[in-house]
């Protein structure tokens, strides 16, 4: 197929046959706002379909983008770095993952003179870093009340460390044992540890010590019956008729942890929090998140913080009169496809547009969708109204693109059979340039016909440049561990109520058991 086939063919709209989209209509249509890139500021934000590097139509509507192409297709150049310079512009709230810390580097000094100021997760080099104790919510929620959320909150980040195992060969119904091992002793160190104490350096202490079967029946004796705690660890005490069996069941729930035992610097690092997220939805704020991309150990750490921030926002939004963020905040995820599963991510992706909350989806492929989210994925695709593709040689993911661009009146004979000419072939698809100074892209946005935008590279844009700010340097703190032998020393003589009681009964319970004997508190 020659390279004429991006060329837009004349045919009626009202036919059946597929054409492309003409540039100076989409300009026209309501979705699309004009904004001026060299300005100080603009009222509109979104990702561009038509630009020169001086304006641009934007999407400016809550709708989300899946933009697909593989490595070295420029994803970053092309869409990242002027994605996040326009957010800027329009004073909006931005998260994005940044595996290789270039979009930190093109960026942050433009974000900076736009008046934020950058907020860096370095997985990378974790003393230049901001903190974040991801028990930190779930701990202030819980003693606040919003016991449910709290639990929901916790649910979640031990889902993504549980993940990895679900995918292996093990069985997964010691799987579901060791998970509900961690999350009643998880539940019980957020019930009774202090603020101070509640990190996740402090739990692995905690749970290593007390995931046998003599201490976590010490544990289970205080839980009040009924509570999610107390409902499964029984689970899990009923289950184990052996040492050994309980022991596999810890060495199970364990694993969940190796990340977090094997890097005293990860913890130190996730021991405290610098950053109030809560507040990220109500003024303009700029996170960058940069994770090693040569190795895959840390980037469940992704899927966490932004499954919980997530949800803080939601839970936020809900407070507002119109059930929306103050501050449109905009989710750009490259490399989408190689960061754990995030929990109920397709979910996310529905009810966030009424929030306030888009997203902007950097993936290689389909496969890689494929192998997180399996029969999800079409949830991605429908809810995402502008799909972008720059290049690939994945067949499933050309085929489909191709299929969604239609079919022109002309006819093609293969094999004996006849049948329509796509508007664009799969082979076209591969053939789109790739100059250094621009690209071919080929957009479907919203209703509207395809479209081959030709946009430029980040350099070749009119955005004023600045250099780099310079991360600040952290001192990572020493880690305040939590004592499980005093807290349970103070129930058993009441000077502390029963773990859960507030949650079961409403009042607080205090331990009516038998006289505990010495040797009981020889931990």
């Amino acid at each position: 197929m020659s390279r004429q086939i991006i060329k837009r063919e004349s045919f009626y709209r009202d036919s059946n046959y597929a054409e492309w989209a003409d540039p100076e209509d989409l300009k026209k249509i309501s979705t699309l706002t004009k904004i001026h890139l060299t300005e100080k500021e603009c009222n509109a934000t979104g990702f561009p379909i038509i630009s020169d590097g001086y304006t641009a139509y934007v999407d400016n509507s809550d709708t989300h983008t899946l933009i697909f192409g593989n490595t070295g297709s420029k994803k970053t150049r092309l869409f990242g770095m002027p994605l996040i310079n326009i957010f800027a512009l329009g004073g909006e709230s931005f998260i994005v993952t940044d595996p290789k810390g270039e979009l930190y580097a093109k960026t942050s000094g433009f974000v900076a003179s736009k008046g934020y100021k950058p907020i860096v997760l370095n997985f990378r080099t974790m003393t230049q870093s901001a903190m974040w104790n991801p028990l930190l919510i779930p701990y202030q929620l819980y003693h606040n009340g919003e016991v449910d959320e709290a639990i929901s909150m916790l649910n979640d980040f031990l889902s993504v460390l549980a993940a990895p195992q679900r995918k292996g060969k093990q069985d997964p119904y010691w799987i579901d044992l060791g998970y509900s091992l961690a999350l009643s002793l998880m539940l019980f160190f957020i019930e009774t540890a202090t603020m101070e104490e509640a990190n996740i350096n402090s739990f692995i202490n905690f749970f290593t010590t007390y995931s046998s079967p003599e201490n976590a029946e010490k544990i289970a004796k205080v839980m009040v019956e009924g509570s999610v705690a107390s409902l499964n660890i029984k689970a899990v005490m009923t289950t184990v008729s052996a040492e050994k069996t309980f022991g596999n069941i810890a060495s199970t729930a364990a694993s969940m942890f190796n990340q977090f035992i094997i890097q005293k610097s990860l913890c130190q690092l996730l021991s405290k929090s610098s950053i109030d997220l809560r507040q990220i939805g109500k003024e303009k704020s700029a996170v960058y998140i940069i994770v090693p991309d040569e190795k895959d150990t840390l980037h469940f750490m992704v899927s966490i913080f932004v499954k919980q921030i997530y949800e803080i926002l939601i839970s936020e939004a809900q407070k507002e009169n119109k059930k929306r963020l103050p501050v449109r905040l905009n989710f750009l995820l490259d490399e989408f496809g190689n960061i754990p599963t995030i929990p109920n991510m397709p979910s996310m992706i529905t009810a966030a547009r009424s929030r306030n909350i888009r997203f902007f989806l950097m993936t290689q492929g389909i496969f890689q969708l494929n192998k997180k989210y399996k029969n999800e994925v079409e949830t991605f695709i429908g809810n995402c109204d502008n799909l972008v593709f720059l290049s690939s040689k994945e067949p499933a993911l050309l085929k489909m693109i191709s299929d969604l661009c239609g079919y022109t009146n002309k006819e093609r004979i293969e094999d004996g059979i006849t049948s329509k000419e796509p508007l664009i072939t799969t082979f076209g698809l591969q053939s789109l340039s790739k100059e250094w100074d621009k690209s071919e892209v080929l957009i479907k946005h919203c209703r509207e016909l395809p479209f081959m935008s030709v946009l430029p590279d980040i350099d070749w844009y009119g955005f004023e440049t600045y250099p780099p700010i310079d991360m600040d340097n952290t001192v990572l703190p020493e880690i305040t561990l939590y004592n499980a032998a005093n807290v349970l020393s103070e129930i058993y003589d009441h000077k502390r109520p029963l773990p859960f009681s507030m949650e079961v009964y409403g009042e607080a319970k205090f331990y009516e058991g038998p006289k505990i004997d010495a040797d009981f508190y020889d931990w």
